[in-house]
């Protein structure tokens, strides 16, 4: 039987998602020998170049941002794979003229042809790509006997429900569900998917994974850079819809969903889904107590100083927009009731860092209470540090009772290596086997914007707080948490991280 070919299409080809991320990650996928010999690369931009220069600047890029050593056959067997192609993203006869240089390149009709294409544009040029792609009859829904074609792009997916469900709208004009990958590359980090295994294949964490035991669940996504150049999209999104709406709430659901009955994509999925419908809406009125935005003041990070959010480049003098978020949310069912979470976010922070920390609730026994031992905690690191880390109870020596708490570690780069894959790397490869069980769901998508379309709208004209480049937030953050009898338990290195530094 004749072996289909498949054309990867990039589009935005000459943009810097493609050169630090997606070809670095097709060269790591074409030294795994994941793809097949009759696989080919359409990088697609609207650069007047010549194909030799730009993969020329395309094996230089890879040179520079992989993060595995690159070997020069290798390089040159992706380099036969690449092809350039001019386009402009508007115009309509150039998509005609790309339908006939695919079925020139892959030598068979564009319906017996498997074909993926990567949007490395814009968010508001998705639904004209995907039109375009359809008038020209490069994209169609999957029939039978018809070869695969599928779709993929990144956040942010819409800028609140109504522009969402516009967007999505577009796109499933052309592409059924099942066609279309969306990517939060959140969900392609090592120790996010191990989540699912932590949970649910370890009979010491899932029958304590509940309200019973657990007294409130902390998710810190703290970045030390500002806003980095992006300041026209950064003042239209802020915090809440640039991290938490997405990230964030892709987190929380692995965290508090019920087993599922397979780690199936469609059953990932439902039991996700479910954990957001069971969260509360938001009401206008009633955010106090529940939501705290700040902005970066002036400050030093790393000994440097660096300028305020309403200094930054193409950002609006006098902005309201928030840096920071915490939120504390709850989710209204048999297994969460009345176990707060407490999300928050923001740039320009003391450090880097992604984490869940799981506080278990203190022991009713009355033995130590004259010494009121510190609570249980798990501790997730996500980046930088990947690992997890147990802090229990212990006895310090000595004559007397004295109770200190000390950490179990697990490292993952000691245990595994440094060279794990990086997360596109695992989202190119998914694609290309057809496994959506790392990418979102439409509906996650429509009940997440229907969460926090109130408290974007509730917050939106109130200034937020400052607070000091190089602190954790707004004082009023601690508030939020201390209210309720908690705090927030601050990043900090684990004792593994030195031998990681080494």
């Amino acid at each position: 039987m004749k072996e289909s070919h498949c054309i990867f299409s990039i589009f935005g080809a000459t943009g810097d998602l493609a050169n630090r991320k997606l070809l670095p990650a097709l060269y790591y996928l074409e030294q795994e020998q994941h793809l097949r010999g009759s696989f080919k690369i359409v990088c697609i931009a609207r650069r007047a170049i010549s194909e030799e220069e730009y993969i020329k600047d395309a094996l230089n890029s890879i040179r520079k941002y992989s993060r595995i050593k690159v070997r020069e056959d290798l390089l040159n067997k992706l380099a036969s794979r690449i092809k350039y192609f001019k386009l402009g993203l508007s115009n309509e006869g150039d998509y005609s003229k790309l339908k006939d240089f695919i079925e020139n390149l892959s030598g068979e009709e564009c319906c017996n042809c498997e074909r993926i294409f990567y949007l490395a544009v814009p968010p508001n040029l998705f639904g004209v790509v995907a039109d375009n792609l359809k008038k020209a009859k490069l994209a169609e829904k999957e029939q039978s006997g018809n070869a695969y074609n599928r779709i993929m792009f990144e956040k942010p997916f819409g800028h609140d429900l109504e522009s969402a469900k516009e967007l999505n709208d577009k796109i499933t004009k052309v592409f059924d569900e099942r066609q279309i990958f969306r990517i939060d590359h959140y969900m392609a980090k090592e120790l996010v998917q191990n989540l699912i295994v932590l949970r649910f294949a370890n009979s010491i964490f899932e029958p304590l994974w509940n309200k019973d035991y657990i007294d409130h669940i902390q998710i810190t996504v703290a970045e030390s850079l500002g806003i980095e150049g992006r300041g026209e999209y950064y003042d239209k999104a802020g915090a809440i819809r640039d991290v938490m709406q997405n990230h964030m709430m892709q987190l929380l659901t692995l965290i508090a969903m019920e087993a599922p009955k397979s780690i199936s994509a469609a059953d990932l999925r439902y039991e996700k889904l479910r954990v957001l419908k069971a969260i509360p809406k938001f009401k206008k009125g009633s955010i106090k107590g529940i939501v705290v935005t700040g902005q970066y003041a002036h400050g030093e990070i790393n000994s440097r100083k660096v300028i305020s959010y309403t200094e930054e480049h193409e950002v609006a003098k006098g902005s309201k927009t928030e840096t920071y978020a915490a939120l504390k949310l709850k989710i209204d069912n048999s297994m969460w009731r009345d176990v707060p979470f407490y999300l928050r976010t923001g740039k320009r922070l003391k450090d880097r860092a992604t984490e869940i920390v799981i506080v278990y609730k203190k022991v009713p026994s009355p033995l130590f209470q004259k010494v009121n031992p510190d609570s249980n905690m798990l501790i997730i690191r996500v980046q930088p540090y990947e690992g997890i880390t147990f802090q229990f109870n212990a006895k310090v020596p000595g004559n007397k009772v004295i109770v200190d708490n000390v950490n179990m570690d697990f490292c993952h780069e000691c245990k595994f290596g440094p060279n794990s894959p990086e997360a596109y790397e695992r989202l190119l490869y998914d694609v290309i086997v057809g496994d959506q069980t790392l990418f979102t769901g439409w509906e996650e998508v429509e009940s997440a914007w229907s969460i926090f379309d109130p408290l974007i709208e509730a917050v939106r004209n109130t200034m937020p707080h400052k607070y000091e480049a190089g602190a954790w937030g707004p004082s009023e953050a601690n508030l939020l948490i201390e209210n309720d009898g908690k705090k927030w338990v601050e990043p900090k290195k684990p004792d593994y991280a030195e031998l990681l530094n080494s």
